[in-house]
């Protein structure tokens, strides 16, 4: 076997075991979490003779909440072309890993999306209501 073979096999090997990291994870909550960021737009309109005002911006994110492993963590993404807050809907399950401090998602597109976990704690089992 040749050295370009190797190579590719050890890709092909190494893309699987990324892919196998994925577990299902059930979505418990999806909320907009945008914002409206402060002094982000400078207007000049006035030009040199007044002083510049300041134009705040929203920035569209949502929150996302989800279950993996007994586990609830929750994480906030930005709302861009490759997810929306309408693409999941709680008790929906999507493609999920735990990388480090980040949740990493799998959109709908396929596209794979990191952020920061904001939160995790165990999730309590709920105890069957005695007869």
């Amino acid at each position: 076997m040749n050295r370009k073979h190797l190579f590719l096999l050890l890709f092909a090997i190494s893309a699987l075991c990324q892919a196998a990291d994925f577990k299902p994870a059930r979505v418990l909550e999806i909320r907009d979490a945008s914002e409206v960021g402060a002094s982000t737009v400078s207007d000049s309109s006035e030009g040199l003779s007044g002083a510049p005002g300041f134009v705040p911006a929203v920035l569209s994110r949502c929150r996302i909440a989800v279950a993996i492993d007994k586990t609830s963590y929750t994480a906030v993404y930005p709302v861009n072309k490759h997810l929306k807050i309408t693409d999941f809907s709680p008790g929906d399950f999507i493609s999920a890993r735990i990388e480090g401090n980040k949740l990493v998602i799998k959109t709908l597109d396929g596209k794979e999306m990191k952020s920061k976990i904001v939160s995790h704690e165990p999730i309590q089992a709920t105890a069957s209501p005695a007869k």
